[in-house]
């Protein structure tokens, strides 16, 4: 049986941003709401989830990877904002938002997602939402005073990204949380 690698490609944060990010989830933290953090080393902006791929399949995806990073322009995108997928009631994710040129960030997801698609992988089908995830919410304990909490953050700004790579990871799932892994970098230099 072969081994399985559980994947995405993302986009890198800097630790200007990261450190921003961790203050605030600092803060947020202060509203006892249930909620996983994402640990702040781990933050990223997830623009194509694999799933489960074989093992033996990863050089193919770091090929394409490659050459469709190497057709793109580097460009600049800012982090800014908080707020949250769900509804006020049930919350479910936390997120910041992005910012900038976001046109460039959306045209470059689905560039990689068409050609992950072409390459014979089947990429998770959910939309694109520029986004970087800062905290999963597992139940409604506090859920009212996590909403407050994020109204009253809502306008934060964290700092800008220059994006002139893109990443495949490869993610664990550990007991202390998810551990990742840089299995290819693809610098964009179209």
């Amino acid at each position: 049986m072969q081994d399985y690698c559980r994947a995405f490609i993302a986009v890198e944060i800097n630790d200007a941003v990261r450190a921003g990010l961790a203050g605030v989830q600092n803060v947020l933290k202060e509203a006892n709401g249930h909620v996983s953090w994402v640990q702040p080393q781990n933050i990223h902006g997830t623009l194509v989830f694999l799933g489960d791929i074989f093992q033996s399949a990863v050089d193919s995806v770091a090929n394409t990877l490659a050459k469709t990073a190497a057709g793109c322009k580097p460009f600049e995108i800012e982090i800014s904002g908080i707020g949250f997928f769900g509804s006020a009631r049930s919350p479910r994710i936390i997120w910041a938002g992005v910012t900038g040129q976001v046109d460039a960030l959306i045209e470059l997801q689905g560039k990689i997602a068409a050609t992950i698609l072409q390459a014979g992988l089947k990429p998770d089908e959910q939309p694109f939402k520029p986004h970087l995830t800062i905290g999963r919410v597992r139940s409604n304990r506090n859920a009212t005073d996590l909403v407050c909490a994020l109204e009253e953050n809502k306008n934060k700004t964290f700092g800008k990204i220059s994006v002139r790579q893109v990443v495949l990871m490869q993610s664990r799932l550990m007991a202390k949380g998810p551990e990742y892994t840089l299995l290819q970098a693809a610098v964009l230099d179209g």
